[in-house]
C-alpha cells in the first residue's frame, strides 16, 4: 500500500477564480456555490502549495500555479479582517476559531517547505510563499488573540495554532494565551467521548488537535486523550466500513461518513506513543476507504514524518477487535454490539432507538404510540443484560388540573407557568419493555406493552431500499414508501449482499395519523410497519439467513 503517491494524485488544482481586476475580491477561489470567502481560500492554497512543490505531483513547478498560489496569497492579505483573522460566510465573520483551523493548514505546509528541502526541488517563488505563510500566521495568531470561541473542540484549534504561531514567530503572548484556553481542562469522559459526541467530524478535528498540542508541548495528557477517543472508536464502525453517526450532537448527525480523517490519526497516535499494534488500525481505515473509492487525509504529516510512509504499513491488526464486541456507553446513551457482519445499536432518549445493519442493509426501528404530549418510545435508560440489553419507557396519560386558590395573576395563557405552577392529574401510564437480544445471525426483539389499554402501537421498521419478499409477494422496496403487514415474514435484500428478515409479522390495525412533532417516515427508507394495540406482548426476530428460495416460486 503505497500511501503518498494516491495523496499527491488527489491534489487537485483546478477551480474557479474571480479574474475581475477591478473586483475586490480579484484571486478569490469561488466555490461550488459561487461564494468566496478567506477560510476556505486558505485551505485551498495550501492543497496548491503542495501540488506545485512536491515533485511527485503533475502540476510540480508550473508557473501557471506559483501565479495562482501568489494571487491567492493576496487575496487572503487583502480580505482578512484588520484583526487579522479570516471569515466563514456559512456562519462566522473575524472568527478566531476558523482562523485557527486555517492557520493549523498553513503552518503544515510552512513546516514542509521548512523541513523537507531533501524532497523538494529548488522551485522558483517558494521562498516568497513561505514569507507570505508566516505573515499571515503571525497576523492571524494576533487576531486569534483578540477573539473567543463557540464550541468546545474550537479552544483546542486555537490552541494548537497559537502555540506554533508562537514557536515559529517567537511570540511569547501567543503561547500565554493557548495557556488560557487549556488550563479549563479537556472535554473528554473516562469512556473516550469528548462532549459534543460528534463521530463522523469532530472527533477527527479534536483528536488531530490533541496530536499538535502533544507534539508542541510533551504533555503527554493530550497525546492519551486522542488514544482514549480513538479506541472508543474501534467501536463505531459498520460493516460497510462507514462510521455510525446517528449518536452525534452535530452536523454529521445521519451522515454517511467514512474514516478518511481517521487514516493519518491511528498512524500518528500510535507511532508517537510507540505502539505498533495500535498504529496498524491506520490500514484498515485505508481499506475502508479505499473500498468506498475515497483518498485518506493526511499528506503533510506524511510530509513532514517520512518514515510514516512505511511504518507499520504491511501489519494487522486483530479483526476481532472491530468485529466483535459488546459496549455500553452509559454516559453516551449508546451500546452497540458486532458480530461479524451484523451491526446492532440501542439508543437512549431517541426516536428511532434500534438501528441494525447487515454488510450495507440498514434497518432503523422506531415505534409510534401517542400518549397525550409523547409520540414515540423513548427509551429511559439501556440496561446491559447477559443476551444483549433491556430497554424501557413509561408515558403518562395526564391533564391540567385548575390552579388552586384565586388562580393564575394573568388571563394570558402563554404567559402563565403551566409546567411548573399548574398540578398534573395522571389517570393511567403505557409502559413499554424491551428486551433486545443478540444472537450470531441476527437480533431477537420482545416487546412488552402494560398499563394504558387502547393505546394503538406502530411499529415502523425503516430499511435502505432493497428488494422485499413475503410468503405472497415481491416488490421493490422504494425510498418514502410504506408497507403494513398483518402476518407471515419478510426479506430485505441489497445489491451489497446484505440480507435482513422480520420473522414474524404481525397487523392488527392500519391506523396511519400522526401527530406534530412525531419522528417521521424516513423518506430514504422504505418502511414495514406492524400494528396492535395495548396491552400485548409480540416477539420479532431480525434475522440475517435467507427465508426464501433464492428463486421466485
Amino acid at each position: 500500500m503505497d500511501r503518498l503517491t494516491p495523496m499527491i494524485r488527489n491534489l487537485d488544482t483546478e477551480c474557479s477564480r474571480i479574474l475581475d481586476r477591478f473586483s475586490p475580491v480579484i484571486g478569490a477561489p469561488v466555490q461550488p456555490d459561487y461564494t468566496t470567502d478567506t477560510r476556505n481560500a486558505g485551505f485551498m492554497v495550501s492543497r496548491l502549495i503542495l501540488a506545485y512543490a512536491l515533485p511527485e505531483s503533475l502540476h510540480s513547478g508550473k508557473q501557471e500555479v506559483l501565479s495562482v498560489i501568489l494571487e491567492t496569497l493576496d487575496y487572503l492579505r487583502r480580505n482578512r479582517r484588520p484583526s487579522g483573522c479570516f471569515d466563514l460566510i456559512t456562519c462566522n465573520f473575524d472568527t478566531a476559531p476558523d482562523t485557527a483551523f486555517t492557520l493549523n493548514q498553513l503552518s503544515d505546509v510552512y513546516a514542509v517547505l521548512s523541513e523537507s528541502d531533501a524532497i523538494l526541488p529548488k522551485l522558483p517563488g517558494l521562498e516568497e510563499i513561505r514569507t507570505r505563510l508566516l505573515e499571515l500566521i503571525e497576523r492571524g495568531g494576533e487576531g486569534i488573540l483578540s477573539g473567543g470561541f463557540h464550541t468546545p473542540n474550537h479552544r483546542w484549534a486555537i490552541s494548537a495554532a497559537l502555540k506554533e504561531a508562537a514557536r515559529l514567530c517567537n511570540r511569547t503572548d501567543f503561547d500565554r494565551c493557548a495557556r488560557r484556553y487549556l488550563c479549563e481542562g479537556l472535554d473528554i469522559n473516562a469512556d473516550g467521548e469528548f462532549a459534543e459526541r460528534s463521530a463522523g467530524t469532530y472527533n477527527v478535528v479534536n483528536d488531530e488537535q490533541m496530536i499538535r498540542l502533544y507534539l508542541l508541548s510533551g504533555n503527554t495528557h493530550y497525546l492519551d486523550a486522542a488514544r482514549s477517543n480513538l479506541t472508543m472508536m474501534l467501536h463505531y464502525f459498520e460493516p460497510d466500513g462507514s462510521i455510525f453517526t446517528l449518536n452525534s450532537t452535530r452536523q454529521d448527525f445521519g451522515h454517511k461518513i467514512y474514516p478518511a480523517g481517521y487514516f493519518i490519526l491511528y498512524l500518528l497516535t500510535g507511532y508517537l506513543s510507540h505502539d505498533p499494534t495500535f498504529a496498524a488500525w491506520a490500514n484498515r481505515m485505508w481499506e475502508f476507504c479505499d473500498r468506498a473509492h475515497i483518498t485518506p487525509y493526511g499528506l503533510p504529516w506524511l510530509l513532514r514524518f517520512p518514515e510514516l510512509q512505511n511504518y507499520v504499513r504491511d501489519l494487522k491488526p486483530d479483526p476481532a477487535v472491530l468485529e466483535r464486541y459488546s459496549r455500553l456507553y452509559a454516559s453516551s446513551g449508546i451500546a452497540r454490539w458486532r458480530r461479524g457482519d451484523l451491526t446492532c445499536t440501542a439508543l437512549q432518549n431517541r426516536p428511532d432507538f434500534l438501528h441494525v445493519m447487515h454488510h450495507g442493509l440498514a434497518l432503523t426501528l422506531a415505534i409510534y404510540s401517542n400518549v397525550c404530549d409523547k409520540r414515540n418510545f423513548m427509551a429511559d435508560l439501556i440496561v446491559m443484560t447477559e443476551k444483549g440489553c433491556h430497554l424501557s419507557c413509561r408515558m403518562d396519560s395526564w391533564y391540567y388540573l385548575p390552579f388552586d386558590g384565586n388562580g393564575p395573576t394573568t388571563c394570558d395563557w402563554w404567559a402563565m407557568d403551566n409546567a411548573r405552577n399548574r398540578r398534573r392529574q395522571i389517570r393511567d401510564a403505557l409502559t413499554t419493555d424491551i428486551d433486545v437480544e443478540v444472537e450470531e445471525d441476527g437480533v431477537c426483539l420482545h416487546f412488552r406493552w402494560s398499563g394504558l389499554a387502547g393505546v394503538p402501537i406502530r411499529l415502523e421498521f425503516g430499511f435502505s431500499p432493497g428488494h422485499v419478499r413475503g410468503s405472497q409477494f415481491y416488490l421493490e422496496g422504494e425510498a418514502g414508501k410504506a408497507l403494513t403487514v398483518t402476518g407471515g415474514c419478510l426479506e430485505v435484500t441489497d445489491d451489497t449482499h446484505g440480507r435482513l428478515t422480520l420473522d414474524p409479522a404481525f397487523g392488527e390495525h392500519n391506523l396511519a395519523s400522526r401527530m406534530g412533532g412525531a419522528y417521521p417516515l424516513q423518506p430514504d427508507r422504505f418502511t414495514v410497519l406492524m400494528t396492535t394495540c395495548s396491552p400485548a406482548e409480540k416477539t420479532v426476530r431480525i434475522g440475517t439467513s435467507a427465508l426464501f428460495p433464492p428463486t421466485l416460486p
